[in-house]
């Protein structure tokens, strides 16, 4: 009975220290995003040959036609539930030209 009581008070132990760390965890996030806040981000200048479409929710479009946009590619920046901002990025473009397009995630809403 002895061994049993150790080990049911080593599991208690185990997941307090557990829920303590994950409640830490999440203040300082929380803390972090509400009194730091996100940086400041400042897009490229306006590609020449290439469009940037924001018109699908949560969602944005860069497309160059052929020969423009090489090497470039579209972001999004988002803010999660929490109000934390997260940068998404698309595929780069070739030298060819296309489309590369940027999604928020599902619990995100952008861009901001």
């Amino acid at each position: 009975m002895a061994h049993l009581a150790n080990v049911q008070q080593r599991v208690r132990l185990t997941s307090s220290r557990a829920l303590t760390a994950v409640l830490l965890m999440l203040c300082t996030v929380l803390a972090g995003g509400l009194l730091v806040g996100p940086g400041n981000a400042a897009a490229d200048p306006d590609l020449s040959g290439c469009t940037t479409d924001t018109s699908v929710t949560n969602q944005l479009t860069l497309t160059c036609e052929p020969g423009a946009g090489e090497g470039a590619h579209a972001f999004i920046r988002c803010r999660d539930i929490l109000g934390m901002a997260h940068t998404h990025i698309g595929p780069t473009i070739g030298r060819d030209g296309g489309g590369s397009t940027a999604v928020c995630a599902l619990a995100e809403n952008g861009p901001v």
